[in-house]
């Protein structure tokens, strides 16, 4: 393991780190092969990217290979995170960007392919004339925490909906992908977003829910409200708690909420 100490936005640090690549790649045969997991706030995705390519260290050359990895938040609406691709894609070709999302790793999340595709008895009866309706729940034990300052941008919809829960409901709903190919994988999943029908501001009425957690017990012990958490604000509207019933108009699910 190496440390390189500096700030982000610092370009004399880029360097530096790229002198201590070079030594492991001459210590450990590597081969020029890197990847940079940016763990950090989503402000700095842009300029640590741009730091990394003006230093050489996103430049693929001699058969290897550079990757960024960036984590959700990845922008907080349509229009911010346009502009960050868009960032992005100056010092990296799309092929050397990973936009993650954690949950994807979660053992349960990745069977739901294999449960629906490689299962006999469950194949054929996934639409809509076997299934009633389908719920996802992403339920949490834990309260906001340490996350206050966090959690007061982004509440339960910007926290879970858009990202992990929207990517629940396209394996849940997408059809057999041809192969196991991420771009093919992608395509598939996108056919369900593209098929999500609007909440248009009646349908926003009557299909969403927005909510705040209430001092209540977790398992028997006795938990704090929201708004009594360490660094929230007591009169806060930021919604702890959301709830949306969706449609996917094609026709595997036409119908079923």
């Amino acid at each position: 393991m190496h440390y390189v100490l500096g700030d982000f936005n610092d370009k004399n640090v880029y360097p530096q780190l790229k002198e201590v690549l070079q030594k492991v790649d001459k210590d450990h045969s590597t081969h020029g092969n890197y990847f940079f997991y940016l763990a950090t706030a989503p402000d700095y995705f842009g300029s640590i990217v741009e730091n990394l390519a003006e230093a050489g260290l996103m430049r693929e050359e001699n058969h290897h290979w550079r990757r960024v990895i960036v984590e959700k938040p990845f922008g907080r609406d349509l229009e911010s995170a346009k502009a960050l691709n868009k960032q992005l894609l100056k010092f990296a070709e799309e092929k050397q960007i990973y936009r993650i999302d954690h949950y994807l790793v979660k053992e349960t999340v990745q069977n739901i392919l294999v449960l629906r595709f490689a299962n006999s008895l469950f194949e054929p009866l996934f639409n809509q004339h076997y299934i009633d309706h389908v719920q996802i729940t992403v339920a949490e034990e834990e309260g906001v925490g340490t996350r206050a300052g966090y959690y007061e941008q982004a509440g339960a919809l910007r926290d879970m909906v858009q990202n992990h829960i929207l990517q629940l409901i396209t394996l849940v709903g997408m059809e057999p992908p041809r192969s196991l190919d991420p771009d093919v994988v992608r395509d598939e999943k996108l056919d369900v977003i593209r098929s999500l029908r609007p909440l248009t501001d009646l349908a926003a009425d009557s299909h969403v829910v927005r909510a705040q957690y209430a001092p209540g017990f977790e398992l028997g012990a006795p938990v704090r409200g929201y708004t009594e958490e360490d660094g929230v604000d007591p009169r806060s509207r930021t919604e702890t708690f959301v709830a949306l019933k969706v449609f996917i108009d094609n026709w595997r699910w036409a119908g079923v909420p």
